[in-house]
């Protein structure tokens, strides 16, 4: 594997994270715009009174303050909920303006119903409809920016959410060559013959049955970290029979716990993958490396997970090949695990070096594939 720059995290290199940042900071607007619009106007209240209290002093009358943040909220969440989307993405303008209408008229209409009836208080008409308007169209200038927001993360969300479905569409095909359960009934056929004709045999055989068997794994089972883990082991012994000279350092340290925590599969694999297809790996002086450890966190609770890979590159550059590789994979990662997902990288002319961390809490969150 090999990247052009020398030194650098997958947060600072990936196209994915300026659209997963947004999204994840834009988690709750998407899901909740009305109490993000609510916190708006309280917020709006308290500037409002503190502003009252110093210029005017105490507030004797409460109604008028309250009357503007109860029904300014109604305004803007009807134009919020209604209004924008039926004139921007329904298309259905007249009606749009007229309920708009309506609701300004009935705003206006009833405080000053209330000043004069109520309070009996002389109102100068056009004083106070254009106060009135003035204070309507900046509540409905600030509604309509933060309705443009929203619309702009959802559709991140939706382009980011389409992306990760195509990438679990790409690791479904590659198991979908071939129909599995024809594979699979074959080399239990095969491996039956080769018992009978040499148990050392058997022993290297079924690596590569164990192994097809998890990559035929169907999508969208629930997969660990130790399922991934015994698919590595059994690649590297495949690679070992393939290459008489091959040179490597593989050590996989896990806890228990692995059993129960998420990994999506063949993530992890196909990072090891790479190595044969960018790397040298025939170096005995320069062995490749593949350090894979799960330990109690030094941190709080729950669990740590590292992985190293370590190998040396030619000089002419990696083999170029298609389909699901790194760059998927941190990104099917960072999806899965956030924060708590951490990915850096070193290449120089001649060695690479990936080091990940992910941190799993006491309830083991992460989605799997």
């Amino acid at each position: 594997m090999k990247t052009n720059d020398s030194v650098r995290s997958f947060d600072n290199s990936g196209r994915v994270d300026t659209a997963l940042g947004i999204t994840r900071i834009g988690g709750g607007l998407i899901e909740k715009p009305l109490y993000f619009l609510f916190v708006i106007f309280l917020s709006y209240l308290l500037v409002d009174l503190v502003a009252t209290l110093v210029m005017f002093g105490p507030i004797e009358e409460w109604f008028i303050p309250l009357y503007h943040f109860i029904a300014g909220y109604i305004l803007i969440a009807l134009y919020f909920r209604y209004v924008l989307p039926d004139f921007f993405i329904h298309g259905r303008k007249v009606r749009a303006v007229c309920f708009l209408l309506i609701l300004l008229s009935g705003l206006v209409g009833t405080k000053l119903f209330i000043f004069q009836q109520v309070f009996g208080e002389p109102v100068n008409l056009k004083s106070f409809l254009l106060n009135e308007f003035l204070r309507i169209f900046h509540f409905l200038f600030l509604t309509s920016a933060i309705w443009v927001l929203y619309q702009n993360i959802g559709l991140r969300q939706k382009k980011y959410e389409m992306e990760m479905e195509h990438e679990g569409l790409k690791v479904a095909h590659r198991s979908l060559q071939l129909s599995p359960h024809f594979v699979l009934n074959a080399l239990s056929h095969y491996s039956g013959r080769i018992a009978a004709l040499s148990p050392d045999l058997l022993v290297e055989f079924s690596n590569l049955t164990s192994l097809l068997r998890y990559s035929f794994k169907e999508h969208g089972v629930p997969n660990s970290l130790k399922e991934e883990m015994d698919a590595v082991g059994h690649y590297l012994q495949c690679q070992k029979l393939r290459f008489s000279r091959l040179s490597l350092v593989k050590r996989i340290d896990l806890d228990p716990a692995s059993l129960n925590l998420p990994m999506p599969r063949l993530c992890l694999l196909t990072l090891v993958e790479n190595v044969f297809f960018h790397g040298i790996y025939e170096d005995r002086k320069n062995p490749c490396i593949f350090s894979f450890l799960l330990a109690p966190s030094v941190i709080g609770e729950g669990f740590t997970f590292t992985a190293h890979i370590f190998n040396p590159m030619t000089e002419s550059g990696p083999n170029f090949r298609t389909g699901f590789g790194a760059s998927s994979v941190f990104r099917v990662l960072k999806y899965n695990y956030g924060d708590r997902f951490h990915c850096f990288i070193s290449s120089s002319g001649n060695e690479y070096s990936l080091f990940i961390t992910i941190d799993y809490d006491t309830e083991n969150k992460g989605r799997t594939d």
